[in-house]
This record gives structure tokens, sequence and C-alpha cells, in this order.
């Protein structure tokens, strides 16, 4: 990790005002990385630029992420792999039809290689690099694929380009996004795609909730909106092609489970999984599109 100086992430400046204050009171863990981590609201100090808007972490707080993330488990995320494959199947559909002459893939970031397994299933050669070393090892059990237990750039895909790469829900986790994705168009073949998910810190929903929005995590160190995602990609040698809203894809169950924190329907849950048709309700997989993520997809300039 580059030594920091308290700059922006993406533009330099050193121009910058409070946004959100710490609420952690303890050195972090592995846990708090979690993917199905819940304590929404929970962040690192937060501070904005003031030049280009974008929002992070403050560097004295990101010392470890290296090392949690290679030191983070989630069992909870590796039995939710179903439920996952739909949105993965989504966004392979929306990035073939922008490469649809594409034959390989590589998914930065790969959790426990659902995306890969998907995209093996479709016909591509698919290749996936995750740092938790328990999701890498579980890959093959849960989805029957093998990862690349590391960090990108990786030696395992060294001299090696991809038609399309996908960075989904990971550009929020690191320090230093510029750098991630110009080293992902450095992977792309000429025509390459690269795919670049993340909570849009802009929204209507993250600007109603404020400081109880879902995505505000401590795994999460920065916060994204078109213009800023935009501007990193620039920056990083690429081009906007196209830009959507994705669509998720939960249980009704964990969904519910998750609206408790917002609405008193704390008796519902409890009492429905009891029930014959609540029991098979709570177990339905549904599509959810809040409009606070965005999907963008890349080329390189040249």
């Amino acid at each position: 990790m580059a030594t920091r100086d308290g700059s922006c992430w993406i533009c330099g400046s050193a121009r910058a005002n409070p946004y959100k204050s710490g609420t952690h009171d303890r050195a972090l863990d592995p846990t708090d990385f979690e993917i199905t981590n819940s304590r929404y609201g929970s962040t690192l100090t937060l501070s904005q630029c003031q030049d280009c808007g974008f929002i992070h972490a403050a560097d004295d707080e990101i010392g470890q992420l290296d090392s949690l993330y290679e030191r983070m488990e989630d069992p909870a995320y590796e039995s939710s792999q179903d439920s996952r494959a739909y949105q993965m199947d989504w966004l392979l559909r929306r990035v073939m039809r922008l490469r649809p002459g594409a034959r390989t893939l590589l998914d930065v970031g790969a959790g426990a290689g659902v995306l890969v397994r998907q995209a093996r299933n479709i016909g591509l050669d698919a290749v996936g690099i995750e740092p938790s070393r328990s999701l890498a090892r579980s890959a093959a059990r849960v989805n029957g694929v093998d990862l690349l237990q590391g960090f990108f750039p990786h030696p395992g895909t060294e001299n090696r380009t991809f038609d399309i790469v996908a960075i989904v829900d990971v550009i929020e986790h690191v320090s230093e996004p510029v750098a991630l994705l110009r080293d992902a168009g450095n992977a792309l073949t000429p025509d390459g795609m690269l795919l670049v998910v993340t909570p849009d810190v802009s929204s209507l929903a993250a600007r109603l909730l404020k400081g109880r929005w879902w995505h505000f995590r401590l795994a999460h160190v920065g916060y994204f909106s078109r213009a800023t995602l935009a501007r990193a990609a620039d920056r990083a040698g690429l081009r906007e092609v196209h830009v959507c809203r994705p669509k998720w894809f939960f249980r009704i169950e964990y969904l519910a489970a998750q609206l408790q924190r917002y609405l008193p329907i704390g008796f519902v849950n409890r009492l429905a999984p009891r029930l014959p048709a609540g029991g098979w309700l709570y177990s339905r997989v549904v599509p959810v599109n809040l409009h606070d993520s965005l999907a963008i997809f890349l080329q390189r300039q040249d």
C-alpha cells in the first residue's frame, strides 16, 4: 500500500471536509470485513474531497487492509451462493451484450467463485482471484472452481489478457482505486470490457437514509458517485461505454431480516417461518433494484 498524505484518492486534492465520524472504538479485525456483515451505518472516519466530491476513509485507519482480507472468513456468504448466482447471471448477460464475442473472463475479488462458475457455464474461460484464504479454499467445495488466492495483479495471470474483467463490489474496499482500474485496463484485450459494480453514495436511498444506509460499512473505505467513478476511470485511461443500475437477488427471509432494522416487522419474521405458506414464501428468491448501486462498463481509451 502506498504511503498516504491525506490527499484525495481520485484527484489528489489536499482539500477535504469531514463527512462522517468513525463509529468503531476498537482495532479492526477480520470479522468487520465479512461480506455478510450487517452492522449497517458503521464506518471508519470519512472525508469528502472539496474538488471532486469523492468520499474516503482516513488514511491512518486503513493500514492493515490486506492482512484483514486475507484472514477473513464468512460461512454465511458461502451458504448464499444459489441466490448470488442469479445476480451473476444478470451481470453476465449485460456484459455479453456489449462484448458478444468474449471468450475469456477475469473476476477480481471472486469471493467463493460463483461468477467464475456461472461464466464457465456459458462457455467462457474464466479465472478468479480472491484475497481471503478461507473463501479461496471453499470455492472448490462450494462452486467447483479453483481460484487464485491473493491480490490483483496476481502472478498467476501475468502476461495474460482477458475479454472481460469484472470488479464486482470490490473497488469500494480498496485504498488505491485508480491503480486498481489501471491494472484492470492493462489486463484487457484491445477491445475488452471492464465491468465495475459499486454502491452509489449519491443515490436517493443513500441520501434519504443518511448514516443508516446499508452500504455504510467498516469494510467500505471509498464511496463513489457516478461522477467520481467516471473521473477515476478517466485517470486510469478508461472510457465509459454504458452505465446501468444492477439488480440483486435475495431470499425473502434475508430481506425480511434486513428490513427489521428499519421497520417494526419482528413479529412477522418470527411467525412466518412456522407457517407452511410462510416458510415457502420466505425461501423464495426475488430480484431487488433499489437504484443505489452502479454498474459501469469501460474500455481502454486507446
